[in-house]
């Protein structure tokens, strides 16, 4: 009996020491905290990894959610904007973006911006305004959602949930593009100064 009482309380110590809060963010991340704090305009916070308090501006923060499985909506909707997102629309759009996080894949534009910007290395310093250009234009499109992987297919029919998997998509494209677009432009560059005939 002795022995159960003592592993049923290692049990709710390991799962105490390891529960904590999380602040979720407008952008869908999560950030997991041993403490936090909100003081007028400001959340304090303490991270599992550092003692040092840290300060978020309550405008990037959507929820609270403390252990004990209540959650403190930070969110607050203009009134005055009919366009503006209620919480629960917004927490469908943070869903999507979260979504579009797990199963958007962008290697197509991330193999097509290398290449391009290789290429774009051949013309030196002039070249480096196409990478850009190419992440523009591959930004500005979203992609067809229908055909795109989510863990519900239910979500697809919820606006707010579209907006956000289509938002995270698009940033997704324009930030990657960049990168390897970049990437390929230095490699093309480099390649061109070493093999250009003297």
């Amino acid at each position: 009996m002795m022995r159960l009482f003592l592993s049923l309380a290692f049990l709710f110590v390991s799962f105490t020491s390891n529960a904590q809060d999380k602040i979720l963010l407008i952008n869908g991340k999560v950030i997991e905290v041993k403490s936090v704090d909100v003081i007028g305009n400001t959340i304090a916070y303490h991270t599992l990894k550092r003692d040092k308090p840290r300060k978020i501006n309550p405008e990037r923060v959507f929820s609270i959610q403390h252990t004990d499985g209540t959650e403190r909506i930070v969110y607050v909707s203009d009134p005055l904007d009919p366009s503006d997102f209620k919480p629960e629309e917004m927490r469908m759009f943070i869903k999507g973006e979260q979504e579009a996080n797990m199963y958007h894949r962008t290697i197509p534009h991330e193999i097509a911006a290398a290449a391009i910007g290789a290429g774009a290395g051949l013309l030196t310093i002039y070249g480096l305004i196409i990478p850009a250009l190419y992440s523009t234009v591959a930004g500005s499109f979203s992609p067809n959602i229908e055909r795109c992987k989510v863990s519900d297919p239910a979500l697809k029919n919820d606006l707010s949930f579209r907006e956000g998997y289509e938002k995270r998509c698009r940033d997704k494209k324009i930030r990657n593009s960049l990168i390897f677009g970049f990437g390929g432009f230095a490699v093309g560059f480099t390649a061109f100064a070493i093999f250009l005939p003297k």
